[in-house]
């Protein structure tokens, strides 16, 4: 067709058959190439060309394809697997990788897959042959680098879970040539002094050819004839390593490992936690309980004591109190003595008197019959013979009846003045025999200390006391040189 008979079509046009057609060409592709300009994007993709000698393409991988790549740097050699497609509005051709691997993977995988399937039918992967993880863990092992990321990860977690937890650096290289080697020598070392509960074997993330060293022969022996209960925590969820096949246990990565060991630690401290948390909150209810009581018995407390002040500004001490009665009781002893005497002088003034006025009364009475006897012996005179017979006789009868009458009188004035007397002397000796006065006019005295304690031993006494002697009459006080018991 001649060249003006072209109908021309649009930039627009052109660009989507071109988009159309590399798209539906090229939808699946994988080329080997050399990284170079490496540029990862703040939005996580990356960019970077992939050249050999003669030409290069322009590629990116977005960030959702990363995950099971490995770290790529400018030189690295690849295997890339993706799609050619057409940018229309920048006019450029870019390679979206989808999956990706280092130059020499496949036959590295295909080489640990064959060791995997030989120590499978060794039967070193069946679970009966597997050690249980003990429960109490004391001391924990870990067979690592001592400056990789794995580490430091396995030491956060169990400080913050398990701070008790000790914890053995065995170190080791954990990638290139003669890694294996150490890391099996650390396994053994471990065993052979018997240093902990349970071994970490791992490391962090990486490339196959990174993680290679972990599924060497020496590795998977090692870990095979370990007494010691094996966790293999090699790189992420995705890396399968032959440690983790041959272990004990398998962790996805060496956090994870930190945790499962952790687990029964951290468990019962929780468990403590919540118990602690349970017998905090009764003791508090208690304590806010107790707190009341306590309030309630310091208000009765503070109420008993003002009571007790008021009462005891009021009633004596025990001391003055004994002092006061004994101070009474000595005065009322000598007060009733007082009045003995003085009873007794009463009595005897009384008697006296009783005895003089019987005196002057019969003296009185003699005189006034004599006196009427007189007057009768003058009025005889003037009396008749014959009547002076008949008053003569009154009389004899009258001087008979005076004898018969002072006879009696005599008689029962006697006999009442003895029974008065009897029981005067009887008082007086009843009353005697009661005063202290009695005694102490014998020659005895009462020794009182100066607080008015009667002394009954000269052990109560020391040189140089203040003592009162009480004698019949009267009271001595001196001091105390010396005493003997």
């Amino acid at each position: 067709m001649p060249y003006d008979e072209i109908e021309p079509i649009s930039v627009s046009e052109a660009a989507s058959l071109i988009h159309g057609l590399i798209s539906e060409s090229f939808y699946q592709i994988s080329i080997v190439g050399e990284i170079a300009g490496f540029r990862p994007a703040s939005s996580g993709h990356w960019y970077f060309n992939l050249k050999d000698d003669d030409a290069l393409i322009s590629s990116a991988v977005f960030k959702s394809s990363q995950y099971n790549m490995p770290d790529i740097h400018d030189g690295d050699e690849v295997v890339a697997t993706g799609r050619i497609d057409y940018y229309e509005k920048g006019g450029k051709i870019t390679f979206i990788i989808t999956s990706m691997r280092k130059k020499g993977d496949g036959e590295l995988l295909a080489r640990i897959e064959k060791r995997k399937q030989y120590y499978k039918e060794l039967g070193w992967f069946d679970i009966d042959r597997k050690k249980p993880i003990p429960t109490e863990i004391h001391t924990l092992g870990v067979v690592t680098s001592p400056t990789g990321a794995a580490f430091q990860d396995i030491l956060n977690i169990t400080r913050r879970r398990a701070p008790g937890l000790d914890i053995i650096l065995f170190p080791c290289a954990v990638q290139g040539e003669g890694a294996e080697i150490t890391i099996a020598s650390r396994i053994r070392q471990a065993n052979n002094f018997g240093a902990c509960d349970v071994l970490i074997v791992g490391r962090g993330g990486g490339s196959n050819e990174d993680l290679a060293c972990f599924s060497e022969d020496e590795v998977i022996i090692a870990i095979h004839e370990s007494d010691i209960p094996v966790i293999s925590a090699v790189g992420h969820e995705i890396d399968w390593p032959i440690s983790d096949f041959v272990a004990d246990f398998r962790a996805p990565t060496p956090s994870a490992a930190a945790e499962l060991v952790t687990e029964t630690i951290f468990r019962r401290k929780e468990r403590l936690g919540q118990v602690v948390s349970t017998i905090s909150l009764q003791m508090n209810t208690r304590l806010i309980r107790a707190e009341k009581e306590l309030s309630a018995y310091s208000d009765l407390r503070d109420l008993l004591e003002r009571k007790l002040l008021s009462a005891s500004i009021r009633i004596p001490s025990l001391s003055e109190l004994s002092l006061f009665l004994r101070k009474r009781v000595e005065n009322r002893v000598f007060t009733l003595a007082m009045e003995c005497d003085e009873q007794e002088r009463c009595i005897r003034d009384r008697l006296r008197d009783s005895v003089s006025a019987i005196d002057r009364n019969r003296t009185l009475q003699r005189e006034l019959l004599r006196e009427k006897l007189h007057r009768s012996e003058l009025a005889l005179g003037d009396i008749t013979r014959d009547t002076s017979f008949i008053v003569k006789g009154r009389l004899e009868r009258c001087r008979q009846e005076y004898s018969r009458l002072d006879r009696e009188c005599r008689l029962l004035f006697g006999s009442r003045l003895e029974k008065t007397a009897i029981t005067v002397r009887s008082t007086i000796r009843e009353v005697r025999s009661l005063s202290p006065l009695s005694i102490l006019s014998r020659g005895y005295a009462v020794v009182e200390t100066k607080d008015g304690r009667i002394v009954k031993d000269a052990a109560m006494l020391r040189p140089g006391d203040e003592i009162r002697t009480r004698v019949n009459k009267g009271v001595i006080t001196s001091v105390v040189k010396e005493g003997e018991q």
